[in-house]
């Protein structure tokens, strides 16, 4: 039985050197390395921890039950855009209310897309590169209790 602590706070930062009490992902990968830098990091905290994550563009709102300490925080903040101009802002927000099936996320990670997975690891299938002129392909991971 795993016994570890959920997530319960994420945060993103310029730079890999993180505050105590957060925890860079493991990768330690720039999720915008064409951009200003944006490093995940998280904490295991009092609190309910976070059971989903979703990655959504400025103009298509997550839904009320998702939320994010930092709202403003494009992923893509100035990164050059595939065919020119500014890449599409993308910004990642969580739900720490279960829905039936859903457990507690123990585990994050910023991946390469062609990395292969752990045991129990989950990939959200979405390129946080997709519209970053010539970066890296790149998905976040997590692990759930």
């Amino acid at each position: 039985m795993d016994t570890q602590k959920g997530i319960t706070d994420l945060w993103i930062f310029e730079s890999p050197h993180v505050p105590a009490g957060y925890t860079l992902v493991q990768s330690g990968l720039n999720m915008n390395e064409k951009g200003a830098g944006r490093y995940l990091a998280y904490m295991r905290g009092e609190g309910a921890a976070l059971t989903n994550l979703v990655l959504h563009v400025a103009w298509a709102e997550p839904s009320r039950v998702y939320q994010s300490e930092q709202p403003d925080v494009n992923l893509n903040e100035g990164a050059p855009g595939v065919g020119g101009g500014h890449a599409v802002p993308f910004y990642l927000a969580y739900a720490k209310a279960a829905e039936e099936g859903d457990s507690e996320i123990i585990d994050i990670n910023v991946i390469k897309a062609a990395d292969s997975l752990g045991h129990g690891w989950e990939r959200i299938p979405f390129d946080l590169n997709s519209s970053v002129a010539g970066a890296p392909p790149l998905n976040l991971a997590f692990l759930r209790s």
